[in-house]
């Protein structure tokens, strides 16, 4: 890390886990596909950070690396910039551009034909480039400046860059076609992978595999046998009767735009905070999700799923008892979580009886952050500059960790569960 930032300044990780910087707290980050957004508090800082992987011809950063052409298309008084005093190759620009209301949101300012300031970066490691777009106001900011400086020089790239998801599930398609030439392998646009009848979602698998890209084997071939073990279940594991599996159905959080986009077939009820319920039966090394088409020839509701469910869920802790790590000072903010990962971590959080003995090391009221499937952190309401640290914590372990479930925060009380939208002065 530059010797000039300051240490105290959060950390936020770049898609794909293929990079990571600082930057004052209170910023807000946030990813979208290859993009990194970063924004200043009181919105007078918005930098934009772009990932492209390149061929393997490009040896070198040019001119033309720069898309000025695609970004900027009207612009004037473009100059180069200093290099930054990183490891990495990197050029960058700056100049003037009028930037039209038909822009993506990261360019646009004001109304259109104002001439708004603007720099542009490449910074280039192995086969990534990153693109960083730093829009400024009408008048130079010199503050504003350095800030962007020393969040820039503060770059620090993995070792080693794990794939783009493409190339990924690319090399993931080309094993499985070798390993079980038998059967019809196919990969679709959302990175599902087709063995046969059964089909794996390698968004999770590729997530792990970005934390380590040096485990690619190790993370793969599970994913790939679970996949075919599944192709050998008979009509009356994949179709039970209820009876059959009473006691193996437990809950599972999902974030509700993924159930819609690529599961609406599997059977949920909505919950806060941008999740849905829903419903899986637990196997031996694997689970699979009720489908709505089960539960009709069932004779029961959704809502008698749901009691069994948490019924299960209950019993579950019970036998397998959830060890809490508890850290802070009895008369300031105090912290609760798992010692360790486990499927229905998160879904815990469904039960009321879990609520009444979590209230009693945090109060009647806590704030819990839920960034995956296996994980959450409980916080009492003591201190608002605790709470927002762990909501810092929160979105970057959203942004990096397999099974993501939500970036916000989420309030119990003896009301139940709701979204966190500050404290009450």
């Amino acid at each position: 890390m530059n010797a000039n930032v300051p240490e105290h300044w959060n950390i936020s990780v770049g898609p794909s886990n293929w990079f990571a910087l600082r930057h004052p707290s209170g910023w807000n980050s946030q990813t979208d596909g290859n993009i990194l957004h970063l924004t200043s508090s009181d919105h007078r800082i918005s930098l934009t950070l772009h990932c492209i992987w390149l061929e393997d011809s490009v040896q070198r950063l040019e001119d033309h690396s720069l898309l000025l052409e695609e970004i900027f298309p009207v612009r004037r008084n473009v100059e180069s910039l200093a290099s930054l005093e990183i490891a990495q190759e990197n050029i960058g620009v700056q100049g003037e551009a009028v930037l039209g209301p038909d822009t993506p949101w990261w360019k646009r300012a004001l109304a259109p034909q104002t001439w708004r300031r603007w720099r542009i970066r490449a910074i280039k490691c192995e086969s990534l480039c990153v693109m960083v777009i730093y829009l400024q106001g009408d008048e130079f900011d010199p503050e504003a400046d350095t800030i962007m400086r020393l969040v820039m020089q503060s770059i620090e790239f993995s070792e080693p860059l794990a794939d783009p998801p493409s190339m990924f599930a690319n090399r993931v398609l080309k094993i499985a076609r070798s390993q079980f030439p038998g059967y019809v392998c196919e990969l679709d646009d959302l990175l599902q992978l087709q063995l046969g009848e059964s089909k794996i979602n390698l968004f999770n698998v590729y997530r792990r595999y970005a934390n380590s890209p040096d485990q690619f084997d190790k993370i793969v071939q599970p994913a790939l046998d679970t996949l075919h073990d599944v192709q050998n279940w008979g009509t009356t594991r994949l179709e039970p009767s209820l009876d059959d599996i009473r006691d193996r159905i437990m809950p599972m959080l999902y974030p509700e735009s993924t159930w819609q986009e690529q599961f609406p077939e599997f059977a949920a009820q909505p919950w806060i905070g941008g999740l849905m319920i829903l419903y899986v039966v637990d196997e031996t090394d694997a689970y699979w999700y009720i489908r709505d088409d089960l539960i009709g020839p069932w004779g029961v509701s959704i809502e008698d799923i749901h009691t069994i469910a948490i019924q299960n869920l209950n019993a579950y802790f019970e036998e397998n008892t959830m060890e809490l790590m508890l850290t802070g000072e009895p008369s300031g903010a105090q912290l609760l979580l798992p010692e360790r990962p486990d499927a229905y971590n998160s879904a815990r959080l469904l039960s009321e009886s879990f609520h009444l003995s979590m209230q009693e090391f945090l109060g009647r009221e806590f704030v819990v952050g839920l960034p995956n499937r296996d994980f959450f952190v409980a916080v009492s309401l003591t201190s608002d500059e605790i709470i927002e640290q762990v909501r810092a914590k929160i979105v970057d372990d959203y942004e990096r960790i397999d099974h993501p479930l939500t970036r916000r925060l989420l309030l119990v009380s003896s009301d139940g569960v709701s979204e966190f939208v500050g404290r009450n002065k």
